[in-house]
């Protein structure tokens, strides 16, 4: 603590001025670190993450609103390809409210956890959760697998992908609805009394599903930014291409007095962690986070260590060292932060609409958490100024915008490739 302060300074305004002072070797050595974007990384237990099949078929799947209780929720409902996968609201809203905001699906192959609180971990079993939420989708596993033994071309298209499914024809075996559940639940009642070789198959169906969604998501990779350009021409000795003068001051802000590059890190701007930054929320009702996400993932039946990952050892690799200790409490994940400008509002409540917002929370932090303890950093944040706070956000808003991918984001005729 005693070297922070001793780099951050002791407080007070910090200005940079109009200076145009070259960058410090500790700055240009963050500043190198944040671009450009790596490559995706592989993801073992979906075998089909990359594959073009897969990610047509789930292009399919993401936009299909049958997939939900009463017809009128798909995945894009809440991730609209036209609000950059997101939805522009505070909070998602689905059959009913849900309690946090929905991000966007941008770079989320990228993520190592997922959900706001890392509940799951891969973007296909991610891509599950939501289906049989009663606030979400609404609907169940069974009345899935229905809809694909039923549907001549989606039937065909999960053939041509995974293989053929088992017919689910026999209602005395397969009811029209089931899925594991509360106990006493009518769901659940109908799941406990299958066979467990037929929930087997109906869970593995399950997941193929989640699999072929995961692949069309991990197309979803946005294009350079102009701190991408910054990143490369600092790389060969020039310190001012990709970045006008603000956007440079607002970049050196980031990774100087400003404090963001500590969470905020590398070249997706986000150490992929989990942080309690200090958030109002609801007193009456606080949101756990990750306290309550590590015992989530851990028992959850699509997790990467469990049957049906397609590399189990990676997966339970993956989940090892995971436990769940009290500093979590409140603590959410870390997003990454190209394009942010264009995802608004922000934080796992939407409370704050603007980047703005963001920035003044940050600086003039004042709040306590109803759980857990605000991350200790921010209180070592030092005042800013206006301009500052301004070059800042201008920073995030421009300087981490980045193109949307050149590939196919609506819902394709069928789903097979024609």
């Amino acid at each position: 603590m005693i070297l922070l302060i001793g780099l951050m300074g002791c407080g007070g305004v910090v200005d940079l001025g109009d200076s145009g002072d070259p960058l410090t070797e500790l700055e240009r050595d963050r500043i190198l670190r944040m671009g450009p974007a790596p490559a995706l990384p592989p993801d073992p237990t979906n075998a089909w993450a990359d594959d073009p099949a897969a990610a047509w078929l789930g292009r399919w799947l993401f936009h299909d609103n049958r997939l939900s209780l009463d017809g009128s929720v798909s995945c894009a409902t809440c991730h609209d390809p036209a609000l950059d996968f997101s939805d522009g609201l505070p909070l998602s809203e689905g059959l009913d409210l849900v309690p946090r905001h929905t991000p966007t699906v941008w770079n989320t192959a990228h993520n190592r956890w997922f959900f706001w609180d890392g509940r799951k971990d891969s973007l296909w079993s991610q891509a599950l959760g939501p289906l049989e939420s009663p606030v979400e989708h609404g609907t169940n596993r069974l009345a899935i697998a229905h809809l694909i033994d039923e549907d001549a071309d989606l039937r065909a298209a999960f053939t041509a992908v995974f293989g053929a499914p088992p017919s689910f024809a026999d209602r005395a075996r397969f009811p029209d609805d089931a899925m594991p559940g509360p106990a006493g639940d009518a769901l659940t009642l109908a799941w406990d009394a299958m066979d467990p070789a037929d929930r087997d198959a109906v869970d593995a169906l399950f997941a193929q599903l989640g699999k072929a969604i995961g692949a069309f998501e991990r197309t979803l990779v946005l294009g350079p930014t102009p701190l991408d350009t910054y990143v490369e021409a600092l790389a060969a000795g020039d310190e001012m291409a990709g970045l006008n003068p603000p956007q440079e001051r607002g970049l050196r802000l980031f990774v100087g007095d400003a404090q963001c590059h500590f969470c905020h890190s590398g070249a997706l701007q986000t150490n992929l962690e989990f942080h309690n930054v200090g958030l109002p929320g609801n007193a009456a009702a606080p949101d756990y986070g990750r306290y309550l996400g590590i015992p989530q993932v851990l028992a959850d039946p699509f997790n990467g260590a469990g049957l049906h990952s397609d590399d189990t050892v990676a997966g339970a690799t993956h989940l090892e060292f995971l436990g769940q200790f009290a500093e979590q409490l409140g603590q959410f994940k870390v997003p990454g932060l190209r394009a942010v400008g264009r995802t608004a509002p922000y934080m796992h409540d939407g409370s704050l609409a603007t980047l703005e917002d963001v920035v003044d929370h940050y600086v003039d932090q004042t709040t306590t958490p109803p759980l857990g303890h605000t991350e200790e950093l921010i209180a070592f944040i030092p005042d800013l100024t206006r301009r500052q706070r301004s070059d800042l956000v201008g920073f995030l808003r421009n300087g981490l915008d980045a193109p949307a991918p050149d590939v196919p984001v609506d819902p394709p005729a069928t789903p097979l490739p024609p």
